[in-house]
């Protein structure tokens, strides 16, 4: 079971998007706008990061009303098909005519991808829908992922910080950050060559995957700051691109990049994201990110 959870946690960080939506797993979107009008009609697969309100009026237009960890700078949709409030965007429901429409929204740097499903829209769903059922993207590299472990004092109380950084199949690199305590005002940040991402995160839980590619043997300047109420936590990192090691806690081993089988290395499993939640799907069952079977 030790090794299970381990793989699990590894595939996790570079698994690619494989299975259509499964929208019966998805809850309705709350109708704030219509007095029943709009119940049980609209759905949204959340990206992770993501926060989904409900169906409410922006003056007199219906709209799904979506905010983000940091302010709004663009939406896939047409101009007159959104407005941006802030860290918030309302999608007008005018613009959701099919079954299922893609959306893409910038904020502080992070594209979010998401699938918003309209119950009396037109079409197919199809079972290989944008950016959800691609073949898998095939590298020659092997992910690789380096753990660390901090500790820093925040509003004058330790905080254990445990981060990873995975370089992966395509050579663009994971970073990941989970701290122990709930953090006032909490803003996660990497910076890599002194460009600042605003990470996306869920809970105690952060993560942002590049779009640049990086070659092994690379040693970019990198640092977590964890901006709060008040001051920040910076952890500064020393990592090689393409460097593997245990993870904090971990008996030499149990990581499969440290010596397990190549077979565990190269299961293929597929990520699954329901109500804005992570989850893996393999041999048709489902793992959340603990790798416990969800049933």
């Amino acid at each position: 079971m030790k090794k299970k959870f381990f793989l699990l946690s590894s595939i996790l960080l570079v698994a690619l998007y494989g299975f259509a939506v499964d929208w019966s797993t998805i809850n309705w979107l709350p109708d704030g706008a219509g007095e029943g009008a709009y119940a049980n009609k609209y759905k949204v697969e959340a990206a992770f990061g993501q926060n989904i309100v409900n169906i409410q009026l922006d003056g007199d237009k219906p709209a799904v009303y979506t905010y983000f960890l940091a302010a709004v700078t663009s939406c896939s949709l047409p101009a007159d098909q959104y407005r941006i409030n802030g860290a918030g965007v309302y999608l007008y429901l005018s613009a959701f005519t099919a079954k299922e429409t893609a959306v893409s929204v910038e904020a502080g740097g992070v594209t979010y991808d998401f699938l918003v499903y309209y119950a009396d829209g037109t079409g197919e769903i199809s079972d290989n829908p944008e950016g959800q059922g691609d073949e898998p993207q095939q590298g020659d590299l092997t992910p690789a992922t380096f753990y660390g472990r901090d500790v820093k004092q925040v509003n004058g109380a330790d905080v254990t910080f445990d981060w990873s950084i995975t370089r992966n199949a395509d050579a663009t690199l994971t970073f990941e950050i989970t701290w122990s305590a709930d953090i006032a005002g909490v803003v996660p940040q990497v910076s890599v060559n002194e460009v600042y991402t605003t990470m996306p995160m869920q809970g105690r839980l952060a993560r942002f995957t590049t779009k640049e590619t990086y070659t092994d043997g690379d040693q970019p300047a990198i640092f977590f700051l964890i901006a709060y109420t008040g001051n920040a936590a910076r952890i500064d990192i020393s990592y090689t691109v393409g460097a593997a090691n245990t993870k904090p806690g971990e008996e030499p081993g149990d990581n499969p990049e440290q010596g397990l089988d190549n077979a565990f290395r190269t299961v293929k499993a597929h990520k699954v994201i329901v109500n804005g939640m992570l989850y893996i799907e393999k041999n048709g069952k489902r793992y959340n990110a603990l790798g416990t079977e969800i049933r």
